[in-house]
């Protein structure tokens, strides 16, 4: 939490925001206008590492909980496979973006952000994705890309500006803070109206796009959502909505949804996922080190040492990389965060309503989202893409949230606790 004026930060929190534009930029597709974003994107990490670090060592060091404790485990066993490592160097440039993301996105912005800071992050996440939601949406109205050469459609799938898959998590995540957002101007007006209408976009789009793992991870944040909000008609909506659509693709109007379908939904991941489950099979334990899968490689840049994970693995990914002991790791921050998130759930369940727990809350949605949609692409072990920032920058949102809701709780029970001492004595 902000242990000074936030304009002392600022410059921390515009670092942040140009983290992620630059990260949802390249995952968007915009790489291809020819920018120096790459480089653009560690320069803009390091920076708030050294703004950040000046920052928070200048005053007092406090704890962050359980979720910090639970980091450093898996921070912990997934370095234990980096010196057993088959491509060491790789390994080492991943686990080291790893650990300075971690720092920069959940330590410092617990410490240095102020809620008013928090707010306007979330705020400026949605009017970012939301931009790549309309652009998108624009370009399928228009029936092609004036920007840069992109098909408009992919297997019959909405491509637009990148691929499918890239343009689906960001129209899952931007409908998620939608949800929230709308839960901010409850009052109505026409705020509300357009939070309403970028979000009926956003389903649009994810429905063109045709991304199970998308669709399954909305899913899942409208669970979060509907249950906290007691809404839970509309995840029924939702869902059953999904899975008539499924029925009626198949049966009535099979051939109108063609184009919309793939001919084989398993096809383009069984190999992946039979490749990926034979090579952990192989070093079950340990894997193959951080961030690498039993694949080969050359690191001939930053963005190869980045991206190079096997495409669609998911979990297996995971497994394959850092094995069962790294995996274990994780879960242990999976179970501590999702513990807090439904903690923080039941306080809005309750009638509680402040600005810290909406922070939580919308933090914590979007970590949900997250996680269910690392379970079909391999992001989890590939430090600097877009879903990874966001994932440990969630964390941070919600160890924020939940430490402040707890110092708003002691101070009220302190006149409690005074008047109790005072009539004993």
């Amino acid at each position: 939490m902000s242990r000074r004026s936030p304009k002392k930060h600022s410059v921390f929190w515009g670092l942040l925001v140009g983290i992620v534009l630059v990260n949802l930029a390249l995952h968007s597709g915009f790489g291809a206008l020819g920018l120096a974003l790459d480089p653009l994107r560690w320069v803009l990490l390091l920076s708030a590492a050294m703004v950040g670090a000046w920052n928070f060592l200048r005053g007092p060091v406090s704890p962050i909980g359980q979720v910090g404790g639970s980091i450093l485990v898996f921070i912990g066993l997934a370095g234990v496979t980096v010196p057993i490592s088959q491509i060491m160097l790789l390994s080492i440039l991943k686990w080291g973006a790893l650990v300075v993301q971690v720092i920069v996105l959940v330590c410092f912005s617990v410490h240095l952000f102020s809620i008013v800071q928090w707010e306007r992050l979330f705020a400026a996440l949605f009017v970012l994705t939301s931009t790549v939601v309309a652009l998108a949406f624009s370009i399928y109205l228009l029936g092609y890309n004036p920007f840069w050469g992109h098909p408009v459609w992919y297997h019959g799938r909405l491509a637009a500006i990148s691929n499918p898959n890239s343009i689906a998590v960001v129209a899952a995540l931007n409908g998620i803070v939608a949800l929230w957002m709308r839960e901010r101007y409850r009052n109505g007006g026409g705020k509300r109206r357009v939070v309403v209408g970028l979000l009926v976009v956003s389903l649009i789009v994810l429905g063109l796009t045709g991304s199970r793992t998308s669709a399954g991870a909305f899913i899942a944040g409208v669970l979060v959502w509907g249950w906290a909000t007691r809404n839970m008609k509309w995840f029924f909506l939702l869902f059953g909505t999904l899975l008539v659509v499924f029925v009626v693709s198949e049966g009535y109007f099979y051939d109108l949804t063609g184009q919309f379908r793939l001919s084989d939904p398993t096809n383009s991941r069984e190999g992946v996922w039979e490749a990926s489950y034979a090579s952990w099979l192989q070093r079950p334990w340990f894997g193959y080190g951080y961030g690498i899968t039993g694949q080969q490689y050359t690191v001939t840049s930053l963005a190869s040492a980045v991206g190079s994970v096997r495409d669609a693995a998911g979990y297996l990914g995971l497994l394959e990389s850092v094995g069962m002991v790294g995996a274990c790791g994780l879960l242990v921050v999976y179970g501590t965060v999702l513990r807090h998130v439904w903690n923080v759930a039941q306080l809005w369940r309750q009638g509680v309503r402040s600005r810290e727990l909406w922070v939580a809350l919308t933090s914590g949605t979007v970590f949900a989202t997250l996680i269910v949609h690392a379970g079909g692409e391999a992001w989890i072990i590939a430090p600097g893409g877009f879903p990874h920032v966001l994932m440990w920058l969630s964390v941070g949102g919600l160890v924020y949230g939940v430490l402040a809701l707890e110092k708003t709780t002691r101070r009220r029970e302190e006149p409690k606790h005074n008047q109790i001492k005072e009539t004993r004595t």
